[in-house]
């Protein structure tokens, strides 16, 4: 049965008062350091207690570092050592650090973190507890306990919970993790051992095994309702019972046949999957079934991931299967249920569902509620599969706090006006389609949460929570069972050992501080709720700058979540969907917060602009000169890049003080998104199925919208996008001078030096022609580059037959008339004359020449690539070459060079010269055959 919907509807927007943003503000240290002198009063505080601990234990105990000690000089000398080092290293990382504590940092997902979170784990930290086990952690593991209990109910799980059949629960529980990565790890660790749990069961229950003697009597509920005997039950039954099922075996074995958990510990370690020797001895059956199941994913970037935590469960990674996501990147739940019904029919047994409630590259939350609904439905009699469902909440979790309690009114109160304008920052609610997910997080089995990210908490703080704790059991080398002892050392159930107390500490004082669920009132606008309702509303407007920075004729910015018209409306028209841009540049970008707010209509189409969760994903494509709107998919892709390089910290040359406004970047590969991301192209005005580059800012701090200050961010791009579309520009013109390579004595050949970023340069070109001017040869082994003194097209060039040029080499340079020009091979490089991949088992080349001197030339056949060109090279060949098949060129196939494992080649530059195989002068890589070209020298062919 599928749960019902839950009644907590959030509201919208509301008018905020100022008293809301200054509890906030008393949260961080600020922007600017405003709250320093509070800080350090803290930690001045906290540095006092944590003498007075030791001075005050055992005070009769003396003195180990007394003054004469300290007098020393070798005291003093490293006094002076740590100093100086600690200056160093402080001025390191305030100089070469990314200030993720300003306001102008809308990257990723970091930000300044609280000021509880930084006390917490400072206090915590100097006395250095070990979360491994309880007698090295008393305190910071009852903190942990405690901090589970905390995010168990900020997620919607009761202590005691039923399913929408009415199933009792167990008790939920959480615990920190380093980070969500093993957090999801542990997860599908938990879903592997609990799917086999009964199969190793019915192993203990065969005729002589130690619990035969139940095995004529003790039932199990098939996930369809039906009852039979565990030992008759076949293994896709096993396989597809109810968590809570399985999780129930034990207390039944205990209660109905008084079998202590002690004796099923021992009895089941000897079965168990997670037991080396059990699987040998039972490797027929265990692997068997492994192969027969598969674990179910639903984003396809973050299967990449899961692929990992697949492999590392022995799981085997050929068993995630990535699901399609739906323009808005959200799971395709008819693809899912498809997938579903095709592991039914081949009874190939499902592990786990796993939906993500904020993805990290668009902010999408997946649709719970429908995932929750297909299990009730095959799990039902007539289907009977069943499975876990994952919420990988470790971005959104935390905004589960702005769920009301209750049902909230739309009403607004008035704002109380103590402030200025500027100081004045409203709040958003949740979408009704988010809150509605994240409410259905209660009936997950099993949610991940960062409080790291969304929870604002120092690094390393993820954490993983179960709806019912016994699962955490699952993980150990002990059986399932409800009872845990006083001083439980919580490091058992996972996989990282040592873990910092310090986290627990942080994660506790500030859910302590700021408070995690509405007040009982139902205000969902306090704590935790006021944080992220502030850094909702942020990025809303940064949503709204780009959805409206489009200017037409000259450059466009297209949101990666459509505008509202292009929801409603089915094919809206330019002219429509521009009519909404302008309307939004007039009733929001020019308002203040303050003015904002009042505004209905603004505020309603404010809040449907965005992602699901503060994630705004966003790509810029241009008009060429001509007014044409760039239908490549490359040439935007550079763009953004650009873009990108310019608004991020990517070189440790830069200095991040002088970056005015910080994004990220992320990649649709098209094998991943693929209708996604042929759509969003399709909305940028591009064409064709390369990866597309998207930009990406990340909202995560309450003060950006303070004074509008997201106006001047937005500013701030659109100055370097302006700037860096007259590269791109340039780069397109056709117009350019031209670098050859001078190949040849008795008969010359200019090899053209192509690049890819530029359009005009983007052909491989081979060309034989005279030069006036012949005694620049002196050394043949020197190389000498001609370079044209015209900017021209290459196409000008070669229908004019001339050209004047100027050649360089270590003696000088020579202004020379290029005449009689024949093409050899002349191939644009765009991407649609590319291959799809490298060439595997060789690596070709142009061969052409005379029949004393031979040349070669590397085909560029897939960017990115390398040029390779040699001059008078040896060959053996069979038949002999002859004349005019090299003057019209031949295609000479390198065997045994596999380039296609070669690439991408490092810049020369980074490569010895006996290291790199194409310089080594004993290879061995023209021991190869050739073949003619068959198709006419100026095709635009791929391999011509």
């Amino acid at each position: 049965m599928s749960p019902p919907i839950p009644h907590r509807i959030p509201q919208q927007h509301r008018i905020s008062s100022n008293e809301d943003h200054e509890r906030v503000s008393a949260l961080f240290l600020g922007p600017k350091a405003e709250n320093f002198d509070m800080l350090k009063d803290f930690i001045i505080s906290v540095l006092k207690k944590q003498r007075l601990v030791r001075e005050s234990y055992f005070p009769d105990d003396p003195q180990f570092i007394g003054v004469e000690i300290q007098s020393s000089h070798a005291f003093r000398t490293m006094k002076k050592s740590l100093e100086k080092e600690l200056d160093k290293l402080s001025d390191l990382l305030n100089e070469k650090s990314v200030p993720f504590f300003s306001p102008r940092y809308s990257g990723h997902m970091s930000t300044d973190v609280t000021l509880p979170g930084i006390l917490g784990y400072m206090s915590t930290m100097m006395l250095n507890p070990n979360n491994v086990v309880f007698e090295s952690s008393p305190i910071t593991t009852c903190l942990e306990i405690e901090v589970g209990e905390q995010l168990c109910d900020m997620l919607g799980y009761p202590n005691r919970a039923a399913y929408g059949d009415g199933t009792d629960l167990a008790r939920s529980w959480g615990h920190i993790t380093c980070d969500g990565t093993v957090a999801n790890l542990e997860a599908i660790w938990a879903a592997r051992n609990l799917k086999f749990y009964p199969l190793s069961l019915r192993d203990a229950m065969k005729d002589g095994a130690p619990l035969a003697f139940v095995s004529n009597s003790f039932v199990i509920e098939l996930c369809n309702g039906d009852t039979i005997l565990l030992k008759d039950a076949d293994s896709w039954d096993l396989l597809n019972l109810k968590a809570s099922t399985i999780l129930d075996i034990p207390h039944r074995l205990y209660t109905r046949y008084n079998i202590s958990p002690t004796f099923l510990e021992r009895i089941m370690s000897q079965y168990s999957i997670q037991s080396v020797t059990a699987l040998v001895k039972h490797e027929i059956l265990l692997l068997a079934e492994m192969r027969r199941c598969v674990c179910s994913h639903v984003h396809p970037l973050v299967s990449e991931t899961f692929i990992h935590f697949i492999a590392i469960s022995g799981i085997g990674s050929d068993n995630v299967v990535g699901i399609p996501v739906d323009h808005d990147a959200r799971i395709n739940i008819q693809d899912l249920r498809d997938r579903l019904q095709e592991r039914m029919d081949r009874r190939q047994a499902v592990y786990a569902v796993v939906a993500i409630i904020g993805t990290t590259e668009e902010g999408a939350v997946d649709s719970l509620d429908e995932i929750l609904r297909l299990r009730g439905e095959f799990q039902s009699q007539h289907k009977g599969l069943s499975f876990l469902v994952h919420a990988d909440a470790a971005w959104g979790g935390y905004f589960a706090t702005m769920l009301p309690k209750f049902d909230i009114h739309m009403e607004s109160p008035s704002p109380k006006q103590t402030h200025s304008n500027r100081d004045y920052v409203a709040h958003v609610g949740l979408r009704r389609t988010t809150a509605v997910q994240l409410a259905h997080l209660r009936f997950a089995d099993s949610i991940t949460i960062d409080p790291h990210k969304s929870g604002y908490i120092p690094y390393p703080a993820g954490g993983l929570c179960y709806r019912d704790g016994r699962m955490r059991f699952l993980l150990t080398w002990t059986a399932p069972y409800l009872h845990h002892a006083e001083g439980e050392s919580i490091g058992i159930y996972g996989v990282e050992g040592s873990k910092p107390g310090a986290a627990a500490a942080a994660v506790w004082l500030s859910h302590r501080v700021i408070g995690l669920n509405p007040s009982p009132e139902g205000d969902h606008w306090q704590w935790y709720g006021a944080i992220l309702g502030e850094a909702s509303f942020t990025c809303r407007r940064f949503a709204c700058h780009w959805a409206a920075m489009s200017k037409e004729n000259d450059y466009v910015v297209i949101p990666f979540n459509p505008l509202p018209i292009e929801c409603d409306t089915p094919n809206a028209s330019d002219v429509e969907i521009e009519a909404q841009r302008e309307w939004i540049r007039n009733n929001i970008l020019t308002k203040e917060n303050q003015e904002l707010v009042k505004d209905n209509d603004a505020m309603e189409l404010l809040n449907r602009l965005g992602s699901d969760l503060n994630v705004n994903a966003f790509a810029c494509n241009f008009y060429d000169s001509n007014g044409r709107l760039n239908t490549d998919v490359d040439e935007a892709n550079y763009l953004n890049q650009r873009i990108f390089e310019r608004l991020s910290f990517t070189s440790r040359d830069r200095d991040p003080r002088k970056i005015n406004f910080y994004i990220t970047s992320t990649v649709f590969a098209q094998s991943d998104y693929k209708d996604c991301a042929t759509h969003f192209k399709n909305r940028l005005g591009l064409r064709g199925n390369q990866d597309l580059f998207v930009l990406r800012n990340v909202v995560m701090s309450p003060f950006s919208t303070s004074g509008n200050f997201v106006q001047e961010l937005a500013d701030n791009f659109r100055n370097v996008l302006k700037q860096e579309l007259k590269v791109v520009r340039l780069r397109g013109e056709l117009k350019d001078t031209h670098e050859f390579l001078i190949q040849g004595r008795d008969k010359l050949y200019l090899v053209h030096l192509p690049c890819f970023h530029r359009a005009s340069r983007r052909y491989q070109l081979v060309v034989s022609g005279n030069v006036s001017f012949r005694d620049f040869i002196r050394d043949p082994s020197t190389s000498c580059i001609l370079r044209t003194t015209t900017p021209d097209t290459l196409d000008n060039l070669l229908s004019r037959g001339s050209f004047q040029g100027c050649i360089m080499d270590t003696a000088g340079s020579y202004v020379v008339e290029v005449t009689n020009i024949e093409v050899v091979k002349y191939r644009p490089l765009d991407t649609k004359h590319l291959a799809v991949d490298y060439p595997d088992s060789i690596m070709p080349f142009y061969l052409y020449g005379t029949p004393d001197e031979q040349h070669i030339d590397h085909m560029l056949l897939r960017a990115p690539n390398i040029q390779l060109s040699a001059a008078n090279v040896a060959l053996s060949t069979d038949p002999v070459l002859i004349s005019d098949d090299l003057q019209k060129g031949l295609i000479l196939y390198a065997e045994g060079l596999h380039e296609r494992s070669m690439q991408p080649f490092l810049p020369t530059s980074q490569v010895l010269q006996n290291e790199y195989f194409f310089l080594q002068k004993k290879t061995n890589i023209f021991l190869c055959t050739s073949t003619k070209i068959l198709t006419p020298m100026t095709s635009m062919g791929l391999w011509i």
